[in-house]
């Protein structure tokens, strides 16, 4: 079987990636789209870019889930249901709901081996300065007071209590109280408001996040407690955590996605049909169109691996765009380098985007370069060989130009635009908010309120990373910021799990207790033996370590995941350490410019910093598009024709900057992206004049005629866009649409006014 050159050429691109994404599948795994909204930010410091990514993660898959009534039993009781409805779930990496005799044993064998290892600094410094008789009486008080949590079957080995001292440190500690919360009959449990709360904390698998398989968890949850519910009125659910505002905008994105596709697809057939009064148009474009977003889809999860759901709400804007090669091609039938300028100027602008250091932006850059490609190749190399010419009714179309007014209005554009920017000029501004970027539904915030009021842990979002070599220099240096905050009120994993340094000073300090131990023995009611056996067991923990990856107790460990984050880059390690109740934001960044090592992160203000220099980025890139285009333009046009050309890009940027800042919406990196983007698509409806002026003037009348066609299709595409509840989407669709309609407009003022 032979095949000619064209189809060939087609063939190449298209089998050859479908067969790449095969094969890497079958050798690296399998790809994956990702839902996670937070995902498409960009990390504020890149020297910590590894641990930011872990520690996202990590949070970006942790569920707090408070099951609440008046009665705390009824509480506790649809608590326990959820946890058993979820238990050994394939959705969850963990789940945890009692705080039992179980868990208490596990802390208490864990605190008694390590006993001498883990003094807080306050029992240090007590024993360093003669206070080890206190530490005995506060010993002796525990052990014949009427109530203690610690186990008192280890006092041979442990006659001051150091396991005690630790366990009620630990059990006032802001990780296991969880802020208001505190121990309830197993449960961690809070009143608030006349209610109970009881709370399960969980951590759902990489599937579990997703909103797409069998194992989407959020789902599952609403549903289990919808049930729980209806058996039980009087039940109220709080949730709190990213995976239920992931699966809200992401589910939002993707029933967008089927809407804006399946309208603007019905909308096209129609126009096609009403135009061509044949079905061929149309099929052979909607066919072109899935071949484009397959090659682009297949190429974009070749290059990363993974693509945002985010990726394709923008890659519906090929239908609109990948018609318009289909269009011109129809009403030419016959090689038209228009569309040959169209590609190239349009594919500039895509890879000016993937120059950005911005992960979405270089995914979206990717799958449009694959698919205009591919969309160029199928007029190109297979419309000439699979397509007649089609009875059409297009000549009978009144020419779209001669509904505007005259070439004057360009003046009127000009001059309007310029006044209203100037009237409004300071609403232009580069500026990126994070948090306007996604509103949360009522349901959901009045969730988190509520959440937030009962864990009380006070926490405004800051926190600090702390990076070493090894495991060691890190808490260390952890240790050495702590200090400097001089807060009780923070989280960190050297609370938990010390220094090897800090657990050498405890060990030596509770070396001091050595001359007073036969004494409190003997108080204890021990034999003058037993001295010596507790002396030969001091100095056999001698060099006894314990590790922040080795030792713990489940339950510690599943608690300190989110502070210590460990060596994600090879050589490096890092963790987090929280500040709780805190409010100077200055004095952290102080601290953390002293400190070697440090970084603190404010990561709303902080990803908005990186979200406004990626976007004066953008706005170098636009700069550079036009210089580059308008030298390409030069090589094959006149002056006169190059000045009219690049004359539509000035005109639809300042139109579109005039209508964002009278909207007051910020010059922010979606409607500058954007701007980008419709200055390559604003540039072929000039192409495609320009080359029509060289024929004679019914060609010119039908590139008229198809331009107003192709500005309707795109419109439709990028005009749906702009009516999505999904800010970054809608800006996005805003900006595109405004400029378009000013490319078209200023187009067809250019044209000359006539056929």
């Amino acid at each position: 079987m032979s095949f000619s050159k064209p189809l060939l050429v087609w063939l190449l691109p298209h089998a050859g990636v479908a067969l790449a994404l095969a094969l890497s599948i079958l050798l690296a795994g399998p790809v994956r789209v990702n839902t996670n909204l937070f995902d498409i930010l960009p990390v504020s410091h890149a020297q910590v870019a590894a641990a930011e990514k872990t520690l996202s993660s990590r949070s970006g898959r942790q569920v707090n889930i408070l099951v609440s009534s008046a009665d705390f039993d009824e509480a506790r009781r649809g608590a326990a249901r959820l946890y058993e409805t979820f238990a050994g779930s394939s959705a969850f990496e963990s789940l945890s709901l009692y705080v039992g005799a179980a868990v208490m044993d596990q802390f208490s064998a864990y605190l008694h081996e390590y006993r001498y290892m883990l003094l807080n600094g306050d029992d240090r410094w007590l024993l360093e300065n003669g206070g080890g008789g206190s530490i005995a009486e506060d010993a002796l008080s525990a052990v014949f007071g009427a109530f203690t949590l610690a186990p008192l079957d280890n006092l041979g080995t442990d006659p001051f209590f150091l396991a005690g001292r630790g366990m009620n440190r630990f059990l006032a500690s802001s990780l296991l109280s969880s802020g208001s919360l505190s121990l309830k009959d197993d449960v961690l449990a809070a009143q608030y408001e006349g209610r109970w709360y009881v709370m399960l904390r969980g951590a759902l698998t990489a599937a579990g996040v997703a909103i797409t398989n069998e194992d989407s968890a959020v789902e599952k949850i609403y549903a289990a407690c919808a049930s729980i519910k209806a058996d039980s009125p009087d039940l109220g659910f709080v949730y709190s955590g990213v995976p239920f505002h992931s699966y809200e905008s992401s589910s939002k994105a993707q029933r967008e996605i089927s809407l804006i596709s399946t309208i603007t697809l019905i909308i096209i057939l129609i126009l096609f049909l009403i135009v061509f009064r044949s079905p061929l148009p149309a099929l052979f474009s909607i066919l072109a169109v899935g071949a484009s977003l397959l090659l682009a889809a297949g190429t974009s999860l070749l290059v990363f691996r993974e693509i945002h759901v985010l990726t394709f709400v923008f890659g519906t804007t090929l239908i609109g765009t990948c018609v318009d090669y289909s269009i011109h091609y129809f009403i030419h039938w016959k090689g038209n380098r228009g569309i040959t300028m169209s590609f190239v100027s349009t594919e500039i602008c895509f890879a000016a985007m993937f120059f950005a250091p911005f992960g979405i932006l270089r995914q979206f850059a990717v799958f449009s370069l694959a698919g205009m490609l591919s969309s160029f190749l199928t007029v190109v190399c297979l419309y000439p060989y699979i397509i007649h010419r089609p009875a059409s009714i297009f000549a009978r179309v009144p020419p779209f130009n001669r509904l505007l007014l005259s070439r004057c209005g360009l003046a009127a554009i000009l001059i309007f635009s310029l006044l209203l920017l100037w009237d409004n000029r300071d609403k232009v501004r580069v500026e990126n908010n994070i948090s306007s970027l996604y509103t949360m539904s009522g349901t959901l915030l009045e969730s988190e309120k509520i959440a937030a009021k009962v864990l009380d842990h006070g926490s405004s979002g800051w926190y600090f990373i702390v990076s070493g070599s090894t495991a060691e220099e890190t808490l260390e240096k952890e240790e050495a910021l702590c200090r400097r905050l001089a807060l009780g009120s923070y989280l960190a994993t050297s609370l938990f799990v010390p220094s090897i340094q800090t657990q050498q000073q405890s060990y030596e300090a509770a070396r001091l207790l050595l001359p007073l131990a036969e004494k409190q023995l003997a108080s204890l009611g021990f034999p003058p033996e037993v001295a010596a056996e507790f002396s030969a067991d001091f100095n056999a923990a001698q060099g006894h370590y314990v590790l922040p990856g080795e030792g713990l107790p489940p339950y510690l460990r599943e608690l300190i995941s989110n502070l210590w984050i460990g060596s994600p880059a090879e050589n490096e390690y890092y963790s987090c350490v929280l500040p709780l109740h805190a409010q100077d934001e200055a004095s952290f960044r102080a601290i953390a410019a002293e400190l070697p090592g440090v970084f603190f992160m404010n990561k709303v203000k902080d990803i908005g910093g990186e979200l406004d220099n990626l976007t004066r980025i953008m706005l170098i890139i636009f700069v550079a598009a036009y210089i580059i285009i308008a030298i390409v333009i030069r090589f094959f046009y006149s002056w006169k024709q190059t000045f009219r050309i690049c004359a539509v890009p000035f005109l639809l940027a300042l139109v579109t900057i005039t209508v964002l800042a009278l909207l007051d919406i910020p010059l922010g990196f979606f409607s500058v992206t954007g701007l980008v983007l419709v200055f390559g698509l604003g540039l072929d409806y000039m192409f495609y004049l320009t080359e029509s002026g060289k024929s004679d003037g019914g060609d010119r009348a039908l590139t008229i005629r198809a331009i107003g066609l192709s500005f309707a299709t795109t419109a439709l595409s990028f005009g749906a866009l702009a009516l999505s509840g999904f800010v970054p989407v809608h800006i996005f669709g805003l900006t595109v649409f405004t400029g378009l309609t000013t490319a078209f407009i200023t187009a067809m003022l250019l044209s000359g006014g006539g056929d």
